[in-house]
């Protein structure tokens, strides 16, 4: 039950992503369907998560196919919260079309995975806590990235004049800053506990692991790049390319550490 809601999840995501993709194209705001079917499938896909995780007596991004599946519901997830909390649904398309692909992405090891036993261990709630809490974190990074890289796209069409500035036409730089903003700060809220968390665990580990260091440092640097990309999104709107540009450095970072140290931090054990 749990892996077939993880499987079937991707095609609605899908289907979500071509109708707001679709009515952005036309000019037209997404349809009212998509936003509850969007909705509607982020509660399955966590529905699915949690039905996992109470099957298997571990947390449900214990393999990279589960984690690259939660970080599916993540960005879908985190969407829908900025939607919800901005009233701006404009951008949605890529936000869908990337839960697609990450959901998607995570299939063929899903599939391939067979019920399994509960696990016979107690499990480790720190780092159950410190890996979700980092996988979250990389969402709303990489949904500030996506955001702003749609403002400098819309940033340098205003300054070749493709677009006029304060039309009603076209995508917005004020709503594209909003949303940046927020991703920001949702950005530093999660990651916070998962850099705390991860040096404790790193204090209390007897072998050293350069692997674990090198991820730590990372999300320290991805930190870091948030919280003054966040500064100026908040204090100097006027600034709004440079913050972009800090938060695409942060999701190179982010897509960096989910991509290749932690996958290299699992199969030596550390993960």
């Amino acid at each position: 039950m749990p892996r077939a809601l993880l499987l079937l999840v991707c095609a609605p995501y899908l289907a979500v992503a071509v109708a707001y993709l679709e009515a952005r194209r036309r000019g037209e705001s997404a349809p009212r369907w998509s936003r509850i079917a969007g909705l509607a499938t982020v509660c399955a896909h966590l529905l699915g998560l949690v039905l996992l995780a109470r099957e298997t007596g571990r947390s449900p991004f214990q393999t990279e196919s589960q984690a690259v599946s939660f970080l599916a519901w993540s960005v879908a997830a985190l969407y829908a919260v900025l939607e919800a909390t901005s009233g701006i649904a404009t951008y949605g398309g890529r936000f869908w079309m990337l839960a697609a692909v990450l959901a998607g992405a995570g299939v063929p090891g899903i599939a391939a995975e067979t019920g399994c036993a509960p696990a016979t261990t107690v499990p480790d709630t720190m780092r159950s806590f410190h890996v979700g809490f980092a996988l979250l974190g990389t969402a709303a990074i990489v949904a500030g990235g996506l955001l702003a890289t749609a403002y400098l796209g819309t940033y340098r069409r205003i300054k070749s004049r493709r677009i006029v500035p304060g039309a009603t036409e076209g995508p917005s730089l004020f709503g594209l800053q909003r949303l940046a903003r927020d991703a920001s700060f949702a950005g530093l809220v999660l990651l916070g506990p998962s850099l705390v968390l991860g040096w404790l665990i790193l204090r209390r580990t007897s072998a050293h692991n350069v692997w674990a260091t090198v991820e730590l440092g990372l999300a320290a640097l991805q930190f870091t790049l948030l919280l003054a990309a966040a500064f100026l999104w908040w204090r100097r709107p006027l600034r709004g390319a440079v913050a972009a540009w800090i938060n695409v450095a942060a999701t190179v970072m982010a897509v960096l550490a989910f991509g290749v140290v932690h996958p290299l931090l699992t199969r030596v054990g550390g993960g």
